[in-house]
C-alpha cells in the first residue's frame, strides 16, 4: 500500500546531501526550483492545513528563516529532512518508530511525549 515510497533506500547523510544540491541548484534549474517552492493549501493525512510546492514544503517559525524539505512516513519509519534557504544549516531524523499515539474515543490521535521532543529537537537543530 505504500507503492514505491518505501522502496527508497538511503541515509540521513545521502538526505542531506540532495536537499544541500537541490537548493543550491545543482539539480535543478533556478526557474524548475522556484516552481518547486511556489506552494499551496494541502490537508494533510492528520486534517491540518499546510502549505506545499512540488515535492518541497517549508518550515517557519516566526521571526525564524524558512527551511525547505520533505518528511515522509510508513507505519513503522519515517524520515524528516529540512534545510536552510541559504543551504547554512540542515536537518534530517530519521525514526524506527512512527505512528506511536493511541486514539481518542473519537478516532483522532492521542498526543504523545515522543511528539514533542521531537519538535524540540527540529526546533534546536534548526534554530539553535
Amino acid at each position: 500500500w505504500t507503492g514505491v515510497a518505501a522502496s527508497l533506500i538511503s541515509t540521513v547523510s545521502d538526505l542531506n546531501r540532495f536537499y544541500r544540491l537541490l537548493l543550491a541548484g545543482e539539480i535543478v534549474r533556478p526557474s524548475s526550483l522556484a516552481q518547486m517552492q511556489r506552494t499551496g493549501p494541502v490537508v494533510t493525512h492528520e486534517g491540518a492545513v499546510i502549505d506545499y510546492g512540488l515535492g518541497l514544503y517549508p518550515m517557519e517559525e516566526p521571526g525564524q528563516d524558512t527551511f525547505w524539505g520533505h518528511g515522509g512516513m510508513v507505519w513503522g519509519g519515517g524520515a524528516l529532512a529540512m534545510i536552510r534557504a541559504d543551504g547554512e544549516r540542515q536537518l534530517a531524523v530519521a525514526v524506527n518508530m512512527q505512528r506511536w499515539n493511541g486514539l481518542d474515543a473519537s478516532g483522532d490521535p492521542l498526543p504523545h511525549p515522543i511528539d514533542d521532543a521531537l519538535a524540540a529537537l527540529y526546533r534546536v537543530a534548526m534554530y539553535g
